[in-house]
């Protein structure tokens, strides 16, 4: 897993504002040391970046030229299931959060927040969490459906899953439901359906029966 406090890989900065992005560019590379950082103006030239492969994370302004909505933050997630993509955006607006996380996103925090905080919450992404403003109500959270496109069952060599998702799948496994899930890890519903939502995008599942007979594929 990513260190939160060692990338181990490149990072993408993804913004159209230059006087932010170099901000961003600075606090990460001083704060999480990244091997590289790539910068890009508009969702084009970020999308093309993801084919990198030594990339580990990927930080994305909604309002970038380019990027109209959350299906094209669902191709971001989607092309590469095995990093951690966070938005970072001026909006705390509550359909833009949850329109996010619905498409994958492992996290959501506003440019309005300083820079350490910013650099915490990134640090608790990057640690296996997921990141949700506290201006979302839990039970907003709680109800998030994630979008998911048909996709081929991947090779497990290819998963990425974090040790959280692995927890949260061994659950499904077992046949327990996202409140037992929670219980179990100590952890809130909410937070388990995101991570839900990572999982079924990892393997390629359209529910959660889908992605426990997957899961028992992969462990037998």
């Amino acid at each position: 897993m990513t260190s939160p406090d060692k990338l181990g890989g490149s990072a993408l900065v993804a913004d159209d504002h230059e006087v932010f992005r170099y901000g961003l560019v600075q606090l990460i590379k001083h704060g999480i040391s990244p091997d590289d950082i790539i910068e890009a103006g508009r969702y084009e030239h970020a999308l093309q970046q993801l084919d990198r492969p030594d990339l580990k994370l990927a930080l994305v302004d909604l309002d970038m030229p380019g990027l109209t909505g959350v299906c094209d933050l669902v191709a971001m997630t989607e092309r590469r299931p095995d990093i951690r993509v966070v938005v970072i955006s001026g909006s705390s607006a509550r359909d833009d959060i949850l329109n996010a996380l619905a498409a994958g996103v492992h996290g959501y925090i506003l440019k309005s927040q300083g820079s350490e905080v910013l650099l915490e919450k990134l640090r608790y992404v990057l640690s296996g969490e997921i990141y949700v403003p506290p201006i979302v109500a839990k039970r907003d959270v709680a109800n998030v459906e994630p979008v998911l496109p048909h996709r081929h069952l991947p090779e497990i060599d290819s998963l990425a899953l974090s040790e959280r998702q692995r927890e949260v799948l061994k659950g499904l496994i077992d046949g327990l439901s996202n409140k037992e899930i929670a219980k179990r890890l100590g952890v809130s519903e909410g937070t388990v359906k995101m991570h839900m939502a990572a999982l079924f995008r990892a393997l390629g599942a359209t529910n959660r029966t889908h992605a426990a007979a997957i899961g028992r594929q992969f462990a037998g």
